[in-house]
């Protein structure tokens, strides 16, 4: 058989994964800061749990029959998943959870799009007050910052306004999914071919909508609808982020293609690079899905492998080659015992560390410590153990010094 991984699908291989580790280490790190704690879920769900949440990406779905004749799906999103969750289990509101994990989607693999990635989620549930927007786009915010992003706009709107400008331009209950769907591709596809796809909708209708939607700031949208709920949601979130001293921008033509959302929606853009985020309020998927009333919820998605490749273009992942920190060296047979103590004397303090394991010489195990990228190695030999010292070698500038083998966890 040829062996390679599936399309879309990668292997990360010991010197990416590091690279990827630390980056969603720091990702967590601040997640953890805001408040939110971890809840993950199976990699599958019952397929009926996925359908008709997602849109036109619906048909993006991996679904399968298990050898029990149950119909079930890879996880789509983190979002649906959670919204299970909280149905099913008596959880205290605000539930405040974080999620870095993998998602699923028959999607064309492309530079940064893949079928199998990782999606980082924080989620709010049981808040209607934008507090707790203003919550999840701080710790967004702040999130991106921590990994040395600059220059990005946070853009918002809100899916109630854009019914409001649907309703003033005079279209139809009826077609505001494909109206949404189309508008969506906007940035993307252009003008031209969002007219061509709602083609049914009346020309003069569409150019009012199109025109509105060129409003840059909310005091230009009062004055088309009022000081209607979606206006209210986002002039109060614009003021709860000067507090957190946070900028947002206005960007009516921004929609977000899922269908679940149904107020403030978000997204963050990149410039050449894209969006690296996006995500809003969905207040109603919890008592769609539990079949009961509804409950509040608000959350974001960071892009993982999108922001992983914009880290690597501007030079801002670390140089680390491997998780293990020092290399014990056993200079000479005779050495062989004192090098297994220090080696364990290290791992007991948490030092991550590694030895020879071949009974390779010294010149082929400095090599290998060198291949495998640590920052120190630890030589243990007769001549240096005679006067109680062993030799730590800094891999990165080649400095040599000899310390007192009493004192080496202190050194390092």
């Amino acid at each position: 058989m040829k062996l390679e991984t599936p399309p879309g699908t990668r292997d990360f291989l010991p010197e990416e994964m590091v690279k990827r580790q630390e980056v969603i280490d720091k990702i967590r790190a601040t997640f953890e800061r805001y408040g939110f704690s971890p809840a993950e879920t199976p990699a599958f769900e019952y397929a009926e749990l996925l359908e008709d949440k997602y849109g036109e990406e619906e048909k993006l779905i991996y679904k399968f029959e298990d050898m029990g004749g149950r119909k079930l799906a890879l996880r789509y999103d983190l979002t649906v998943p959670l919204v299970r969750i909280f149905a099913m289990n008596q959880l205290p509101v605000p539930f405040k959870r974080y999620c870095i994990s993998r998602v699923w989607r028959f999607d064309r693999p492309q530079k940064g799009r893949y079928r199998e990635f990782w999606q980082c989620d924080v989620d709010i549930v049981g808040v209607s007050s934008m507090k707790a927007d203003a919550e999840i786009i701080s710790c967004a915010i702040d999130t991106l910052e921590s990994l040395g992003l600059k220059g990005f706009k946070f853009k918002v709107n809100s899916r109630k306004i854009l019914d409001d400008l649907l309703a003033k331009a005079g279209i139809d209950k009826k077609d505001e999914l494909a109206v949404f769907r189309a508008l969506d591709k906007l940035e993307k596809v252009g003008e031209g071919q969002v007219r061509a796809e709602l083609k049914d909708v009346d020309e003069k209708k569409l150019d009012n909508l199109i025109e509105m939607l060129k409003t840059k700031n909310l005091a230009g949208v009062e004055k088309l609808v009022g000081e209607t709920e979606g206006v209210k949601e986002l002039k109060e979130l614009a003021a709860l982020l000067r507090l957190y001293n946070k900028e947002i921008v206005l960007d009516l033509s921004m929609v977000r293609g899922l269908d679940y959302y149904t107020g403030p929606i978000f997204e963050v853009d990149l410039g050449s690079y894209g969006s690296i985020a996006g995500g809003g309020r969905y207040d109603k998927l919890i008592g769609r899905v539990a079949e009961k009333e509804d409950v509040p919820a608000v959350g974001i998605s960071l892009g993982i492998e999108r922001i992983i490749e914009v880290m690597r273009e501007k030079g801002l992942l670390g140089g680390k080659k491997t998780a293990t920190r020092v290399y014990v060296l056993r200079a000479d047979d005779e050495s062989g015992t004192e090098a297994l103590k220090i080696l364990q004397e290290l791992r007991n303090a948490r030092i991550p560390a590694d030895s020879d394991l071949l009974g390779r010489n010294f010149s082929n195990q400095m090599s290998y410590a060198n291949k495998i990228g640590v920052e120190k190695v630890v030589i243990v030999g007769q001549k240096d153990l005679k006067s109680g010292k062993v030799t730590v070698k800094d891999m990165k500038s080649g400095d040599q010094k000899t310390v007192d083998r009493k004192k080496i966890i202190q050194s390092l």
